[in-house]
């Protein structure tokens, strides 16, 4: 049976993006959506929620990098969906409001100037993925976090201590935030290979 793989880009990214394209080349007997997704966090859930309902009894993985690992945990907390998380951004709220004023351009050619909104609504998403931690809602065998130990954006020493206490492998790379290499590891990695060819009864 073949696996359908939900690619969750990062903020400011698109559907298009080298995650996706590399689950397109390395498992092509597979499908992929691969949606692009707006500035604000609870649009974004509302679409990949609006995914998931109708697919949820099909064999859905997801694949989530920076911000979009944030999306698919709060998805994996509400679904249950196994998820591959890369270089999560899980504390965003504190990295938007590094950004405060600051204008920021998506690659679809958007662009929106960072406000204290911002920064409440990424907090709102922090809220469900701490309640969700509380509630031990997210099941440890279905999630994976690979870390790039020399990604350039997040405190990987915070990003670490959520994932522990959420109670998540972590796989780290010597990469970057862009996770550089990903094509490779997405195959050669074998805990990363079983989760996205994971078997569904």
């Amino acid at each position: 049976m073949k696996n359908i793989f939900l690619n969750i880009h990062g903020f400011g990214s698109s559907g298009n993006n080298s995650k996706a394209q590399a689950l397109t080349d390395s498992y092509p007997d597979h499908e992929l959506i691969s949606p692009d997704l707006p500035p604000n966090p609870q649009e974004c859930l509302k679409i990949l929620d609006e995914i998931i309902t109708p697919n949820k009894n099909r064999p859905l993985i997801m694949q989530g990098s920076s911000m979009g690992g944030l999306y698919a945990l709060v998805m994996h907390i509400r679904h249950g969906i196994p998820a591959l998380l890369i270089n999560p951004a899980l504390a965003p709220s504190i990295l938007i409001e590094m950004r405060l004023g600051d204008t920021y351009g998506f690659s679809n050619g958007d662009e929106i100037v960072i406000s204290t909104e911002h920064v409440e609504q990424f907090a709102e998403v922090e809220k469900e993925i701490e309640q969700g931690i509380s509630d031990k809602k997210i099941v440890g065998n279905k999630v994976i976090a690979l870390i790039g130990e020399q990604d350039e954006v997040l405190d990987q020493n915070v990003m670490k201590e959520i994932l522990k206490q959420a109670g998540i492998e972590i796989i780290s790379y010597d990469t970057d935030h862009h996770f550089t290499g990903f094509d490779k590891v997405v195959v050669s990695d074998a805990k990363v290979r079983n989760l996205l060819l994971r078997k569904f009864n």
